[in-house]
């Protein structure tokens, strides 16, 4: 497999894009043309993975944000059976290279926002049943689990419980959206690598949501898995969040040590976007781009597809 016409992005908010946005009538959820992430844009002959997540707003808790996981699930399985001639469901390892195999985009259902589990640990079976294999633990605020970088608590004791069962089962832990005071937690709570699914580096742009420093060199020697996120905000403190943007990331992940970290998690129909890298389209041209700024193209096809195809063919069953 020649792996720059290849690419694993681990975080989208396609699925649920239609809670704030208006959707092109008739479209299927994965096939709207309006959409930054549209399976008929995707370049002809990519090998494609894609995390879809289910998107579980902070306002959804208890009861409410279990039922709010179980529609969106059941909206999700219903688009692979309408696009089953080009896309597959994966749960393991094998389906991954199965679908690749077979020429399809190979989706992965995620989620993000721990609310999903409606603060009770039975729904891990639920979650799991469903297909999910990676869950980010919060969005931006406080849920039963532990607190978004707009809030400052840290991990409740049922939060603790969850990252054990979720590493006992095989589910991913992605720690993009926790807090400071969360993410130092965590390090003392997980046992395996996790995943940021789509966070950059504050070094290069001063947002929250992204990762400091001592936080990357942490990943790095847990083996973990970091995700470039293409939002304008979280590139660039002006807002721009060009290519350009994107390389002066890449530079400082690679200064810390994380060429075989680093992966990416595009945040498409979660974010805005500088044109350079807003729609899917768009994607395979990162490939060029950081090759002709100087990175060997052995570094480039592991960040686009290389080192996530790896990491999840590891930890997934």
């Amino acid at each position: 497999m020649k792996q720059k016409s290849a690419l694993f992005d681990l975080h989208c908010d396609t699925l649920t894009r239609s809670l704030y946005c208006s959707a092109t009538a008739g479209a299927g959820l994965l096939d709207d043309p309006a959409a930054q992430l549209s399976l008929s844009r995707m370049p002809a002959g990519t090998k494609w993975v894609q995390c879809f997540a289910v998107f579980v707003p902070d306002d959804k808790r208890g009861a409410e944000g279990a039922a709010f996981f179980d529609r969106w699930a059941a909206a999700f399985a219903q688009e692979m059976e309408r696009e089953k001639d080009r896309v597959c469901w994966c749960r393991s390892a094998g389906d991954l290279a199965a679908a690749m195999d077979a020429g399809k985009v190979a989706a992965l259902l995620t989620v993000e926002g721990g609310s999903a589990l409606g603060g009770k640990l039975e729904r891990m079976d639920t979650l799991w049943d469903a297909g999910v294999r990676m869950m980010t633990l919060t969005w931006n605020g406080e849920n039963e689990l532990a607190s978004g970088h707009d809030t400052g608590a840290g991990f409740s004791a049922f939060g603790r419980e969850v990252v054990g069962t979720m590493e006992e089962r095989g589910m991913v832990v992605d720690v993009s959206h926790l807090n400071d005071r969360g993410f130092e937690e965590l390090l003392g709570i997980a046992k395996k690598p996790f995943v940021a699914s789509h966070s950059n580096a504050r070094s290069v742009c001063a947002h929250r949501r992204n990762l400091p420093d001592d936080f990357i060199r942490e990943m790095v020697a847990r083996h973990c898995l970091i995700g470039l996120n293409y939002c304008k905000d979280f590139l660039s403190d002006d807002g721009r969040g060009n290519l350009e943007d994107l390389w002066r990331h890449v530079e400082r992940f690679l200064e810390l040590g994380a060429e075989k970290c680093l992966a990416l998690g595009s945040d498409y129909d979660g974010a805005d976007m500088h044109p350079d890298l807003d729609g899917v389209e768009k994607a395979l041209g990162i490939y060029d781009f950081l090759t002709e700024r100087g990175l060997p193209g052995e570094t480039a096809e592991d960040i686009l597809f290389g080192n996530a195809w790896r990491f999840f063919q590891g930890v997934l069953s």
